[in-house]
């Protein structure tokens, strides 16, 4: 039978129990509670070396970034992002001293404040699912599983390692063992370690850097070398559809079907057809209306310059024939030239003036027999002089000036529009010199090609540096973080981790990133991040992924299962981490983050942006316009509809924007955030937010009880329950071995990065050295967690009794 206490229970509106669920968010923080500035700087130097930096700083090379929009473009974005932190949400979070939920929950309501938890909590699992798909790419190299880089596995035991690795991930954050999260600290700064090591050793196998102008021409040309193979001009010739191609720098390659370091290119591209495009009868085709259709490059000669006859001796004409026959299969007519080699090759193995085979062959023996045949064949005196053929001549090849593809169906005897899907695996894909494919495509003819990915230039990657974190720093998801700091200049302590983890961190995936595309011969869009990781550091690189994505899926998790705690509010925190386990580990089966990262980001960023602007508007703007705060929460409404209305219509004007294409994703944060801010201003004053109503305050009483920690958060050590006398008596050892293991740990890091310098410098191999760092990270994980604990053991033996 139920009793009265459960009958009130169920009475009690979800929001009541919501409340109750952050009681902890709703009294400001108390002075005693403030951290220094040294803990913000390990948070986001933490925090921002993530295993998503692997992906996303392979990407500026998959969307052919040049290099100085690389280079300035995030100095500048990281700049814009530090400033936002700075003069927006951590003034906003030590003026207020609350979390943006509770803040909001007083501007918003509490229905508006629930449909912000479950956005946050979907966004957060697909954020968390991405950890373990890049964590899942390096545990998959010792089953033999190809990478996995579409929207779809293809393999289905790489669903089996993400479940496995899932699993883990999620038991752990269940756990919550105090010693894991620890250990994640610990792995912030070797994982940075880790970016620098492998940049360092995989650059000398793109090109020889010697000193910082070498190092700008070759990130110039075979890093950030700018768009790859693309379609200027679509026109018809007949029944064939002719693609003009542009950004080509070099010869242009079609790639075999094979697999590992070194697998090779076609050796004549224009004598292979290629896979992948599709013609359609109309300029406006639907899906179903493309056939399949053959197609084949084509070069594109030059005028031939008339050249004096060259009187050369016959061994340098019998050299530039095969230099001719090596480059012939680069640049079509291969058949004729082979022949005219294979004929004077033929001409050299034969006996001349009726000598036998033997004599015909060079000699190695002494010196009588190899003058006699040298003065034969090459009319010199004295010394070895092997046969060399005649000179034949060759008819000079005219210059490539450039490329084009002819595509053709028979089905569609009129083809009015084209479309190329790249192959999923690397037979026949067309890519310059440096692996940068040709994307995929729809266009008609005579008019501009559709890319699936346009590429990226300099504001680009200035804005995406800069909203790379927008629903922390303008979303003010960080006022959580900021409402412990001492002073709202502590937003500069994030410089911490946008230049080491979004700029330092990003420019050594780039750099590990074109490294393993030449060694593999593949395009980088189809590596993932722990095949490059190994590929540069052997399994030393295989363990920074994993451990990359668990330190970060973790954390993202625990915010998922407390964000979703809006619908559950009385599970238990353990059945709750479970339900977010699941959807995020559902979610990390589907390996879209190593092409899509940088468009989730933006989205993520552009959904919550509209909250941050409501929050500012109405903190800042309104009591400079004599406007009430809180007006709607002190009317007693549940929804804040003037907010609902500017955030929909924020959200509305982004998805026009990007759909139309009129604006790309990562430039929407300016048109949103003006939206958003005019819609609510003017609805705000229609809805009566002008006149002031006599309220008994501008927030809803706080409860009396202090404020509890937030898991996650910064909290006041507590003193141990233990006498003065054996605190002191343990000091003098804890604070020895504490410096023995500190100094170990730092040894280790140190003696990783000379290792790496070494490789750099050309006096180790990288083979040899791969394992060192396995056995370096190794003991340092030990030694830096020992250090910690020691550490622990010292502040805990200081406390007061």
């Amino acid at each position: 039978m139920a009793t009265k206490e459960d009958a009130t229970r169920k009475k009690e509106s979800i929001f009541a129990r919501l409340d109750k669920l952050n009681e902890f968010e709703r009294r400001p923080v108390t002075p005693d509670k403030l951290q220094s500035g040294r803990y913000f700087a390990g948070l986001y130097a933490g925090e921002h070396v993530a295993a998503t930096e692997f992906v996303i700083g392979a990407l500026f090379v998959i969307w052919g970034a040049r290099t100085f929009d690389v280079v300035v473009g995030l100095l500048l974005g990281n700049v814009l992002a530090v400033l936002s932190w700075t003069l927006v949400c951590a003034p906003i979070a030590v003026q207020t001293r609350l979390t943006l939920y509770w803040y909001f929950r007083q501007i918003g309501g509490p229905v508006l404040t629930v449909i912000y938890n479950l956005l946050n909590a979907v966004l957060y699992c697909i954020l968390a699912g991405c950890m373990i798909t890049v964590a899942a790419s390096a545990v998959r190299i010792p089953f033999g599983i190809p990478p996995q880089t579409g929207w779809l596995p293809q393999d289905p035991l790489f669903v089996v390692v993400v479940i496995g690795v899932g699993a883990v991930v999620v038991t752990l954050a269940i756990l919550g063992f105090k010693r894991l999260s620890q250990f994640a600290v610990v792995c912030s700064p070797w994982m940075l370690l880790m970016f620098v090591c492998g940049a360092l050793m995989t650059l000398p196998s793109v090109g020889h850097v010697s000193n910082w102008k070498t190092l700008w021409n070759v990130a110039e040309e075979r890093i950030w070398s700018g768009p790859g193979p693309s379609v200027a001009v679509v026109r018809r010739e007949g029944s064939q559809i002719v693609l003009e191609l542009e950004n080509v720098k070099g010869r242009l390659q079609v790639l075999k079907e094979a697999t590992g370091v070194g697998a090779a290119a076609e050796t004549d591209p224009t004598q292979v057809p290629l896979p992948g495009f599709f013609l359609a009868s109309t300029a406006s085709p639907e899906p179903k209306d493309f056939v399949a259709a053959e197609a084949r490059l084509e070069c594109i000669y030059g005028k031939l310059e008339e050249q004096p006859a060259s009187d050369g001796d016959t061994k340098e004409g019998l050299q530039k024939i095969r230099e001719t026959d090596s480059l012939s299969g680069q640049y079509g007519d291969a058949s004729a030239v082979s022949a005219v080699t294979a004929a004077a090759t033929s001409i050299a193995e034969q006996p001349t003036d009726g000598a036998s085979a033997e004599q015909a062959q060079p000699q190695r023996g002494g010196r009588s027999q190899g003058g006699a045949n040298g003065q034969r064949a090459g009319g010199g005196s004295g010394g070895f002089m092997p046969p060399v053929a005649p000179v034949v001549e060759v008819p000079p090849k005219p210059p490539i000036l450039g490329y084009r593809i002819r595509v053709e169906s028979k089905s569609v005897p009129q083809p009015a529009a084209v479309k190329y899907v790249m192959p999923k695996s690397r037979g026949g894909v067309v890519c310059n010199e440096n692996f940068v494919p040709l994307q995929s495509f729809q266009a008609a003819i005579n008019s501009q090609h559709l890319s699936a990915r346009s590429p990226i230039g300099f504001w680009h990657i200035v804005f995406f540096a800069w909203i790379c974190n927008l629903a922390m720093h303008l979303g003010l998801s960080d006022m959580a973080i900021f409402r412990y700091a001492k002073s709202a200049w502590y937003g500069l302590y994030s410089a911490f981790g946008m230049f080491l983890g979004h700029y330092l961190a990003w420019i050594c995936a780039g750099i590990m990133g074109a490294a393993a595309a030449r060694a593999f011969m593949q395009p980088l869009m189809q590596l993932d991040s722990g095949q490059v990781a190994y590929f540069s550091l052997g399994w030393a690189g295989a363990l920074a992924v994993i451990i990359a994505g668990w330190t970060t899926a973790n954390p993202t998790l625990y915010r998922a299962g407390l964000a979703l705690q809006v619908i559950t509010p009385n599970w238990p925190r353990w059945l709750v981490t479970f339900l977010a386990g699941t959807i995020t580990t559902a979610i990390a089966c589907f390996p879209f983050v190593f092409l899509y990262l940088l468009d989730f980001v933006g989205i993520y960023g552009i959904l919550l942006l509209p909250v941050g602007t409501i929050v500012v508007v109405e903190h800042w703007l309104f009591p400079i316009l004599g406007w009430q705060k809180f007006w709607s929460n002190q009317r007693g409404q549940l929804l804040n509809l003037a907010a609902l209305i500017a955030w929909a219509v924020g959200l509305g004007l982004a998805l026009v924007l990007w759909k139309m294409q009129w604006l790309h994703l990562f430039f929407l944060v300016v048109p949103v955030w003006l939206a958003t801010a005019i819609t609510y201003i003017i609805l705000a004053a229609l809805m009566g937010a002008s006149k002031r109503q006599e309220a008994s305050g501008q927030s809803e009483p706080l409860p009396s009880e202090p404020e509890s920690a937030v898991p996650g958060t910064i909290e006041a050590p507590t003193p141990a329950a233990s006498s003065a006398e054996p605190a002191k008596k343990g000091i003098g050892e804890s604070r020895f071995l504490m410096a023995i293991f500190g100094l170990a740990a730092l040894l280790c890091l140190v003696a990783s990065l000379t290792f790496a310098w070494f490789v750099f410098a050309g006096y180790m191999s990288a083979d040899k050295v791969k394992p060192t760092l396995l056995y370096l990270a190794l003991a340092y994980f030990v030694t830096g967690v020992l250090y910690l604990n020691y550490r622990e053991r010292l502040q805990t033996a200081r406390q007061p009794g």
